[in-house]
C-alpha cells in the first residue's frame, strides 16, 4: 500500500471517530487550566526548539529561544501548584504511576482487552511525569549554559530536549493509537475537556475558570515584563536589578 493511501484512510478513521464521538453525552474531565497548559506549553517549546534548530547560537534571535524556556519555567510552576489544589483530574493523586499500572496497560494494548480511563491512563500519567522532569532538567541545564561549565551543560540540555522530544512523539502516537481504538474523545478532550463517560468514574465538578484567568494573567504579565526588561542590543534581561545576559558567553567568560 502507498504512503498517501495509507496515510488517507489513517485520517478518515480518526476523523470518522472524531464525529462519532461528537454525538455522544460527554462528561468534564479537564479543566480549563490543565487545558491551556497544554497549549501553551506546546506553543512555547515548539518555539524553542525552531530556534534552537534553525538560529546561531551567537545570533540575536537565540535570547529569545532561552525567554521561551523562562515561560515554559513559569508555566510548569504553576501547574505543579495546580497539580495539588486544583481540580479532581489535574491533581497528581489522580495519576497513574504504579509501574504495574503501566505494564498492565501496556499488556492489554498490545493484547484484544480494552480498558478506558476517565483521568490519565497510566501511559499519558508517566508520559506527563517524564516531560516535568526533563523540563526541569532544561531550566536547570539552561542557566547553567551561560556559567562556566558551559559545554557540559550544553550536552546535558541536550539530552533533556532529546528526552522531551521523544516522550511527546511517543505521547502524540499513543494519543492517536488509543484515538482509533476507543473512540472516547481522547483528542478532542484538550480543546473542550470532555470525554465519553466510563461507568464508575465520576466526571469533573470543577471547569477552573478563575484559575485560567489568573494563569491568562501571569503569562501575559511575565511575557510583557521580559520585553518591558530586555535589551536587544546587549541581550542583556534586567531582573530587579540583577543582569542575565541571554546569551552563550565567550569561552572564559562567565555570568
Amino acid at each position: 500500500m502507498h504512503l498517501d493511501v495509507y496515510l488517507l484512510k489513517l485520517f478518515r478513521t480518526i476523523n470518522s471517530s472524531i464525529i462519532l464521538e461528537a454525538s455522544m453525552k460527554r462528561v468534564l474531565v479537564f479543566d480549563v487550566p490543565v487545558r491551556m497548559f497544554h497549549w501553551l506549553m506546546a506553543i512555547f517549546f515548539v518555539t524553542a526548539i525552531v530556534i534552537a534548530n534553525t538560529a546561531d547560537d551567537d545570533s540575536a534571535i537565540f535570547s529569545y529561544h532561552m525567554m521561551a524556556g523562562m515561560m515554559i519555567g513559569v508555566l510548569l510552576v504553576f501547574r505543579i501548584i495546580w497539580g495539588f489544589i486544583g481540580s479532581t483530574y489535574a491533581r497528581f493523586s489522580t495519576f497513574m504511576l504504579k509501574p504495574s499500572q503501566l505494564f498492565g496497560y501496556f499488556r492489554e494494548v498490545i493484547g484484544s482487552k480494552t480498558t478506558r480511563y476517565l483521568n490519565h491512563n497510566p501511559a499519558s500519567s508517566f508520559a506527563a511525569v517524564l516531560m516535568f522532569i526533563a523540563v526541569i532538567g532544561l531550566m536547570v541545564s539552561g542557566y547553567m549554559m551561560v556559567g562556566e561549565g558551559q559545554k557540559s551543560a550544553k550536552e546535558i540540555h541536550e539530552i533533556f530536549a532529546q528526552l522531551f522530544v521523544v516522550t511527546v512523539i511517543a505521547h502524540i502516537i499513543g494519543v492517536v493509537y488509543h484515538q482509533i481504538r476507543h473512540r472516547d474523545g481522547m483528542i478532542t478532550s484538550m480543546f473542550d475537556g470532555k470525554k465519553e463517560p466510563v461507568k464508575g468514574q465520576h466526571p469533573n465538578s470543577s471547569r477552573g475558570k478563575g484559575a485560567g484567568v489568573v494563569l491568562l494573567l501571569i503569562v501575559v504579565g511575565f511575557m510583557w515584563f521580559l520585553n518591558a526588561n530586555f535589551d536587544s542590543n546587549t541581550r542583556i534581561l534586567n531582573v530587579f536589578g540583577t543582569e542575565l545576559l541571554l546569551a552563550e558567553p565567550e569561552d572564559g567568560e562567565s555570568h
